[in-house]
């Protein structure tokens, strides 16, 4: 299954108001070039009458129910809660991957030819819904594949980029050592000097002595103030935990709606766009699958969950941070300041101190640009 709901519009809107209010009702005059837009749009007092089918969330592709009027149009932040009418389908995608096969699918010939055969014979065609929820979708299996080999390309010219000594260097730990003037009081857990005695750890030190490395506080703020729940109460938010990023691909991909009353013990921090996403708990801290991932304008007003740090960059790029944060050298760093036996966490105290490598403009340029790029497919 694609998609978590296939509906049409309603025919109980029949009361409109002559302002703008928080409730639009689009038909599909409102439906033009593959946006929404705002001109002669109706809008209803408020739902009261209307049913759950014909409220649109962010996310939702639209379609023409008739089939001599093709259209189609995502619904964005400002249409997030409209009223569609009965000429319109709302097909709600399980994830944003899947948003833009429906788009790319839906807008192909072969997807409009797909549509005009399940149309109901009638003196004006219109698709059927039952139809439309078993159709197949066809993805164009060389074009996914390009895509793919694209990210790739990019993922492995990021990689390159780093210095490579920390992955040739010997990363085994110690298993007996001794302590001289290095033993602190807040870390009684041996893990941590088993780092701090290793030939990893003695080429980090080098590299801060000698090359430009900075700290992590020095660079961003670690956002520390949390959401006030009476901001919230009984209102949906649009939620985001492990399971909405692709730690890979250091992206989101989606967001629950949900009740902030059945997550407000970890729905923490609000969104803008550029943040970083960093996860401080968990297995993966410090490895190579470090939950990360860039908050684009899409997710800006979101809530993050507490497992999450939210850096917010002020004297690089976000995509330089993010590149920074995979570096060898830094997980490294975040793997000597995690702590825990049965569930991992880092603080944010630990995450200040890291410390980052800041190369020459031009290479910071390419990482950037790189990045960019990788974060567009």
């Amino acid at each position: 299954m694609l998609c978590k709901e296939i509906t049409d519009g309603t025919r109980n809107a029949t009361e409109f108001v002559d302002y703008k209010t928080n409730v639009p009702y689009i038909r599909l005059s409102n439906i033009k070039g593959g946006k929404l837009v705002q001109k002669e749009m109706k809008y209803l007092f408020d739902l009261d009458g209307i049913e759950e089918k014909a409220i649109v969330r962010k996310g939702d592709v639209l379609i023409s129910k008739i089939i001599s009027l093709p259209k189609l149009a995502l619904v964005d932040e400002t249409y997030d809660g409209a009223v569609i009418s009965p000429d319109i389908i709302k097909i709600r995608p399980n994830d944003q991957q899947t948003q833009e096969k429906l788009k790319r699918f839906f807008s192909s010939d072969i997807g409009m030819l797909s549509l005009k055969k399940m149309a109901v014979p009638s003196i004006l065609p219109k698709i059927s819904l039952k139809q439309l929820g078993d159709l197949e979708i066809i993805i164009d299996e060389e074009t996914e594949g390009d895509i793919r080999s694209e990210q790739t390309d990019l993922k492995q010219k990021l990689y390159s980029l780093y210095e490579l000594e920390f992955n040739h260097i010997n990363k085994s730990l110690s298993t007996e050592f001794w302590v001289k003037g290095q033993f602190l009081a807040e870390r009684l857990d041996v893990d941590y000097y088993r780092y701090y005695t290793s030939d990893a750890f003695k080429l980090l030190k080098h590299k801060i002595k000698n090359e430009q490395w900075t700290q992590l506080k020095d660079i961003c703020e670690i956002v520390t103030y949390t959401v006030s729940p009476k901001d919230f109460h009984n209102k949906e938010i649009r939620y985001i935990g492990f399971k909405n990023i692709d730690a890979n691909a250091c992206r989101i991909v989606s967001a629950e709606t949900i009740s902030f009353e059945k997550v407000k013990s970890r729905a923490r921090y609000e969104l803008k766009e550029n943040d970083v996403l960093l996860g401080v708990v968990g297995p993966h801290i410090g490895e190579e699958n470090h939950p990360l991932a860039f908050v684009t304008k899409e997710y800006e007003g979101a809530l993050a969950s507490s497992a999450f740090a939210v850096i917010r960059s002020t004297k690089l790029s976000a995509y330089y941070l993010l590149w920074c944060l995979k570096h060898p050298g830094v997980l490294f760093q975040m793997k000597m300041g995690r702590r825990g036996q049965l569930q991992l966490m880092i603080s944010t105290e630990s995450l200040k101190d890291l410390y980052i490598p800041i190369l020459e403009q031009s290479k910071i340029r390419l990482i950037e640009s790189l990045f960019a790029n990788s974060l567009k497919g």
